[in-house]
């Protein structure tokens, strides 16, 4: 893989603006010399969170456990509510590899690995898209995505697997089809915007979200754009964007001004909007997007956003059903009856699926006592697992939180710290790293 040193320097000068903007996850690189002058805070005091002392006795139960053949998509299935998935009762990390790039001060993936047919499939920061074997992690191919005619770098993209075909969004507004066998493109269209997600792929249509803040709707057999949901104008547009949720006839997105719309699967027709964010932002803490997948589950909308604010919605109407006031980037998973979340505070949370009540709050990082951390950890979004609730860190390991107790259980190390949501199926996990190291644990 011979990346010029033109194309390194078209991505410093392209993402070099996205970097700047980049969400509250941070900006990876060295820490440079503070300059001189008055100190003010700009992230804004929240009340702590608390668990809700009247569900001491509520216990938490998951549903059980299914085996999982595939993890095709972004939150594994469409609609991004995957099953309670079976893994075995010890993780071991069984191989490692590279898929190529990883992120770094000005560069970043903004996915994470999906599964299908037995073959891992990753995009790294420059775009390019990689398969591996999940057995082995042997790589079994390599595409570069970028047009022949722009060989000058792009900032990640995502990829889904649907009816035998790999499709790929990319940094440099394409979406493509590729062969599951070797990679070759069988048709690549072009798209108004750069997306920075994963593609959703449901009733033979591709759904994307471009930097623009429009929602996409495309023919699956050739990419032929079928239709445009256009959202609001926001300047500053977070560099990871969620993969739109979909269900039967409704595909519902988040957008980087903190806006969600259900929009119709097969005209684009806005059925719902609802705001996780002030687009008047004046400080961190009042920054919106949305950049973790909504998840749609038996009828209800769970999305978190940046602005500090999770929902639960309607899917039909649109109802607000309930509102926590934490969030992040690292959206939601949805089991039975409980709602688990993990917030740019580095807290997990389970809440209740119906009324939102607090049942535990768990500090994945606790502060030592008298300090700050200068250094504090980063986490990716939980996944529900092997009775378990499994949460990425970018310390190099992964976290098994208790969801009955809410307390941590086990730490599994890594080979490479990880923010990027893990994928699972074969009872294997499979972790990207933040650099680009892909992992599996079983």
């Amino acid at each position: 893989m011979n990346h010029s040193h033109t194309r390194r320097a078209a991505l410093l000068g392209a993402a070099g603006l996205l970097a700047g903007c980049d969400t509250l996850d941070g900006i990876l690189g060295t820490r440079k010399q503070p300059l001189p002058g008055e100190r003010r805070t700009v992230m804004r005091a929240d009340p702590p969170l608390a668990a809700d002392s009247g569900l001491e006795g509520r216990a938490i139960t998951l549903p059980s456990a299914q085996p999982l053949a595939d993890w095709p998509q972004a939150g594994g299935l469409p609609g991004h509510a995957a099953p309670h998935a079976e893994i075995p009762g010890t993780l071991r990390q069984a191989w490692r590899s590279s898929i190529g790039y990883g992120s770094a001060y000005r560069q970043r993936i903004t996915t994470g690995p999906v599964i299908a047919g037995g073959t891992v499939y990753a995009v790294d920061a420059f775009g390019e898209v990689t398969a591996h074997a999940l057995d082995t992690g042997g790589r079994r191919w390599r595409r570069d995505t970028a047009p022949e005619e722009d060989r000058d770098g792009a900032v990640g993209g995502g990829v889904a697997v649907e009816g035998g075909v790999v499709y790929v969004a990319t940094g440099q507004a394409e979406v493509l089809a590729l062969s599951p066998e070797d990679g070759a493109v069988r048709w690549r269209v072009r798209v108004p915007a750069p997306t920075r997600g994963a593609p959703t792929v449901a009733n033979g249509r591709i759904f994307v979200v471009t930097v623009e803040n429009h929602l996409i709707g495309l023919s699956a057999e050739d990419g032929r754009r079928l239709w445009t949901h256009r959202a609001g104008a926001q300047a500053t547009i977070p560099l990871g964007l969620p993969a739109p949720a979909v269900e039967g006839e409704t595909v519902v997105a988040g957008f980087g001004t903190g806006e969600m719309a259900a929009v119709r699967v097969t005209d684009g027709r806005l059925l719902w909007q609802e705001g996780l964010g002030n687009a008047g932002a004046t400080s961190l803490a009042d920054i919106v997007g949305i950049t973790g997948l909504p998840v749609i589950d038996r009828g209800r909308v769970f999305a978190a956003g940046l602005s500090n604010t999770t929902i639960a919605v309607d899917l039909r109407s649109g109802r607000r059903l309930w509102e926590r006031a934490f969030g992040g980037g690292n959206g939601v998973a949805s089991a039975g009856d409980w709602v688990f979340a993990v917030t740019g505070a580095g807290e997990a949370v389970a809440v209740g699926r119906n009324d939102g009540r607090i049942r535990w709050v768990l500090e994945l990082e606790p502060t030592p006592d008298g300090g700050r951390r200068r250094d504090a950890a980063r986490f990716g979004p939980p996944l529900v697992a092997g009775g378990l609730v499994l949460v990425p860190s970018s310390r190099g390991e992964l976290l098994q939180i208790d969801p009955a107790a809410g307390t941590i259980a086990g730490r599994v190390p890594l080979s490479a710290g990880s923010t990027l949501p893990a994928a699972v199926a074969s009872g294997t996990v499979v972790v990207l790293g933040d650099d680009g190291t892909l992992m599996a644990l079983r």
